[in-house]
């Protein structure tokens, strides 16, 4: 994707419309957009194919809002994410589907949203947190988790089961994408 992006600037450069000095700024600004809203083509796309474009976006909200500040497992490599990436979200629009909004899930939800509470920011090797961005980072996620669980439970009681379901799913993939980074730390300890 760097390449991509580099490419892209080089391209902008050499027809004028940025300036070289311009160009690792527009690279960066390439690759967050790119980064950014890859979870959403990638679950309009799985949805669209399987004919499930409400769930696949209702499971990928949750995720792309907490995901930035809980933190989690993140693949070596683009490809790799990639291909892992589509097989969760396709396996949690499958899952979204064959579930309902009984107490079992919305008590692993709740189970989800309090290790998302606790264990959350889970630092990258790339990006090491500062104390006070781990304490912002901690507290958006504690009232992002809770703010969506609040909307699960009211969706549940208003009859939109169906969509609560996909939110709690999305709340449990984030949640279940610390699980490798927690197991690490705790077996390093």
């Amino acid at each position: 994707m760097q390449k991509c992006a580099e490419a892209v600037a080089v391209w902008l450069v050499r027809c004028q419309v940025i300036e070289e000095q311009e160009k690792e700024l527009y690279c960066y600004a390439m690759e967050s957009f790119v980064m950014f809203w890859s979870p959403m083509i990638l679950a309009l796309l799985l949805g669209t194919i399987m004919g499930r474009v409400k769930e696949g976006i209702l499971v990928i909200i949750p995720f792309m809002m907490i995901r930035k500040f809980s933190g989690g497992y993140h693949a070596k490599n683009l490809w790799i994410c990639l291909t892992c990436s589509s097989l969760l979200l396709f396996l949690c629009i499958l899952i979204s589907c064959s579930l309902s909004a009984n107490t079992v899930l919305m008590l692993a939800t709740l189970a989800a949203s309090l290790n998302l509470i606790i264990f959350s920011p889970i630092d990258h090797e790339n990006k090491v947190l500062s104390i006070k961005e781990r304490k912002v980072y901690q507290n958006v996620t504690g009232i992002l988790t809770c703010s969506l669980y609040g909307v699960v439970m009211i969706m549940k009681y208003n009859g939109l089961r169906n969509e609560a379901v996909c939110i709690s799913v999305g709340i449990l993939l984030t949640a279940g994408l610390q699980v490798p980074c927690i197991v690490k730390k705790f077996v390093r300890e």
